[in-house]
């Protein structure tokens, strides 16, 4: 049999998907719970019981899993709130195993113990993200707003890493870490790891604006990323209406803890509820609900010359304005510096 470079083969997989409207990814919140209450989280406003009481069982679970597989889905990201939080997480981790998908699982590594860390030696997943604020334990836990949670997440990486297993790193920089950047940036690499800051803030889902504070100054945006690291999940030269972001091309799509499928992490609506309905169909009339949505004439951000650079989208506009046409002033700042910067 011959061998192919994974990254070949994905790429390969993507392309076919495109070009057939169909999707290959899916990223399953199996749980709005998690350990943590980090300052800057959007999706914190339903880390609460009520919402957890919401949750699809086990045996829905695993329903919408099957459902996934027959629709040919090879990506699966398994993420929340914690994943790791349920209960039952290693019986659905396994079942997704057992399935073939490529599985990910993202976690905020607190809740990582040694009986799922060897768990998941047996049957590895194709990575694990872990997102690391900061260093320091009282720092974290300024960000993480939980006592105690420093040592545990520490002891979650240690874990990880002794069992072997892939673990990718991420930062998100706020106000509240910025002057630590550095610290992180060396505690990630000594563990023969990548560095993956982030940039990105977004509102809560409830329209708390309350990350938005937190966002750093666009100069040091740019310091930190450069201009390449503004667009990479903009598309402007492949898309024309509203949405020009990969959601467009209907090569993957998200669902909630309570089983409703949509295209945008930040846009829920429309949704479709995949206890009642076929993936098929939901993703055929989500993708003709996105590609026929156009800018309003009078829109501030109709051709714009800055979208080039801008990271403002229908998700971010719509939690922060109310409006998925409006132009946020923080991002049409940052793109005019950073078309400044170019100049």
């Amino acid at each position: 049999m011959k061998e192919i470079q994974y990254k070949s083969f994905s790429l390969r997989a993507h392309k076919k998907n495109w070009q057939m409207n169909t999707a290959n990814t899916c990223q399953f919140e199996l749980t709005f719970g998690c350990g943590l209450h980090c300052r800057h989280c959007y999706t914190d406003c339903y880390n609460k019981p009520f919402y957890q009481g919401k949750e699809l069982n086990t045996k829905y679970v695993k329903f919408i899993l099957d459902k996934i597989h027959k629709a040919g889905i090879m990506w699966l990201c398994l993420t929340g709130g914690d994943p790791l939080t349920r209960i039952d997480f290693l019986d659905i981790y396994s079942y997704a195993k057992e399935r073939g998908f490529i599985t990910t699982v993202f976690t905020n590594g607190c809740s990582i113990t040694s009986e799922i860390a060897v768990y998941l030696k047996k049957k590895p997943p194709f990575a694990i993200e872990i997102t690391l604020n900061a260093v320091t334990e009282e720092l974290f836990e300024r960000v993480s707003r939980v006592k105690g949670s420093f040592k545990k997440t520490m002891k979650g990486i240690e874990l990880i890493l002794k069992e072997g297993l892939p673990l990718k790193i991420k930062t998100q920089i706020t106000k509240d870490n910025l002057q630590e950047i550095s610290h992180i940036k060396r505690f990630i690499e000594t563990r023969g790891l990548k560095f993956q800051p982030s940039i990105s803030l977004i509102c809560r889902l409830n329209g708390d604006l309350a990350p938005s504070s937190l966002r750093i100054a666009p100069q040091d945006i740019l310091r930190l990323t450069g201009k390449n690291g503004l667009s990479d999940n903009c598309l402007p030269e492949a898309r024309s209406g509203l949405f020009r972001c990969n959601i467009g091309g209907g090569d993957g799509f998200y669902i909630g803890p309570d089983g409703n499928m949509f295209l945008c992490n930040l846009l829920r609506e429309p949704h479709f509820n995949l206890l009642q309905v076929d993936i098929g169909y939901a993703l055929k009339e989500l993708l003709f609900s996105v590609r026929n949505e156009k800018f309003a004439a009078d829109s501030k951000c109709n051709g714009c010359n800055l979208v080039k650079f801008c990271v403002n989208c229908p998700g971010m506009a719509y939690l922060e304005k109310g409006d998925k046409e409006a132009a946020v002033e923080y991002c049409c700042e940052l793109a005019k510096q950073a078309r400044g910067e170019d100049a």
